[in-house]
């Protein structure tokens, strides 16, 4: 529920940015914190989209709501998506629980994924000496339901494979689509239709939240990264009818003067749009 009392889905950014982490005073606007996204649905559903070190931000907020359940669905397992699951205090609290979804690659599922990482060498603490509940799932075909979402899948050209999210709140009828790791230049005409499909229907997202890495004058430089640039995102928005789009994952060297002279360019071509500041909290429909 939105902040005047109506029904609405919620979103936290916890941090957007792409690939490692930012450190400095020149990244205080839009943040240094790696991707992790928080949404609350309408009748309180809490589903968190990838754990990068954004978690950090997503898990100080969810401390301040009533413990219990809360879903976390990852696009892939690069490291920057999952590096915040190392230092989440929630994990070690009794009253919480923590159901981990994603999809299956050629080498790695969820809880593969998850517990190559929080084990030896790589961190002292493996999953299963936490105190909360955890536990995994792999996202089956046609995706899942939490409480009123419901989250559908769609496969996004990025090395190694990712996927793309729908979230529909059926509290308040409100939607958005989550697609960070995309290069959307690398695209069959497979990947195309699937992802335009995931946008557009059952009617236009009313929020896209995408990969913008860099800009059209950097594509060849990045090429084959798995990344995609501004002009590309909003070109998807304007062909699938959304009118709010929300760019996201920011190269790491961009700091906080590069990301609002990238905006002010943005927003020329497109006022519903802007870029991704952590720490943001913005209300979906109502």
């Amino acid at each position: 529920m939105g902040i005047d009392g109506k029904m609405s889905l919620r979103l936290l950014i916890g941090g957007m940015r792409g690939s490692q982490p930012a450190i400095g005073s020149g990244f205080d606007e839009f943040g240094g914190d790696t991707t992790s996204l928080l949404l609350v649905g309408s009748r309180g559903e809490r589903l968190v989209l990838d754990a990068g070190t954004g978690l950090r931000i997503v898990a100080g907020q969810l401390a301040l709501m009533e413990p219990g359940e809360v879903t976390v669905v990852f696009s892939h397992y690069h490291l920057d998506h999952m590096a915040g699951l190392t230092m989440n205090p929630l994990f070690h609290q009794s009253d919480w629980s923590f159901k981990f979804v994603g999809p299956t690659f050629a080498d790695s599922t969820a809880q593969e994924a998850i517990t190559r990482l929080l084990a030896q060498p790589y961190w002292p603490i493996s999953w299963k000496q936490m105190t909360a509940k955890l536990e995994f799932a792999k996202l089956p075909m046609g995706g899942i339901e939490v409480g009123g979402l419901r989250v559908r899948e769609c496969p996004v050209p990025h090395p190694g494979g990712a996927f793309a999210y729908r979230i529909d709140d059926s509290g308040c009828d409100t939607s958005m689509v989550f697609a960070t790791d995309i290069e959307w230049k690398q695209r069959t005409p497979a990947n195309e239709a699937a992802f335009l499909t995931l946008c557009r229907e059952p009617s236009p997202a009313d929020l896209l939240v995408i990969d913008a890495h860099f800009g059209d004058v950097d594509q060849k430089a990045f090429a084959g990264w798995g990344h995609s640039s501004r002009e590309d995102c909003l070109a998807i928005a304007s062909a699938t009818g959304i009118e709010k789009v929300l760019l996201g994952h920011h190269a790491p060297e961009a700091d906080d003067e590069k990301l609002r002279a990238a905006e002010r360019q943005v927003k020329q071509l497109s006022p519903g749009a802007a870029l991704a500041r952590a720490g943001q909290w913005l209300t979906i429909g109502g």
